[in-house]
C-alpha cells in the first residue's frame, strides 16, 4: 500500500482512489507503480491505456469513487 499513498486512502471502510472517476492520468499513475495491476476482462476496462487502476481486476467501481481490493 505504501506505494500507492498518493493516490489512495483508507476512509475506514474501503481503499479508495483520491480522485474519483474521471482522473485518467492519476489513475495511469497509481497503476504504473503498483506491483499488484493486473489487467481486467477487455469488455471491463473503461481507460484507453491498458495500464490504469480503472482497468485493474483489482479495483471495484462504487457508488462515488473506485475501490482498491488489492489490500484486502
Amino acid at each position: 500500500m505504501i506505494q500507492l499513498k498518493p493516490w489512495y486512502e483508507f476512509d475506514g471502510k474501503v481503499f479508495r482512489f483520491k480522485f474519483g472517476v474521471e482522473n485518467s492520468a492519476a489513475s495511469r499513475e497509481a497503476a504504473q507503480t503498483c506491483k499488484q495491476f493486473s489487467p481486467d476482462d477487455e469488455d471491463e476496462q473503461i481507460d484507453d491505456t491498458l495500464v490504469s487502476c480503472y482497468n485493474c481486476m483489482n479495483r471495484r467501481w462504487l457508488i462515488d469513487g473506485v475501490e482498491c481490493i488489492q489490500f484486502k
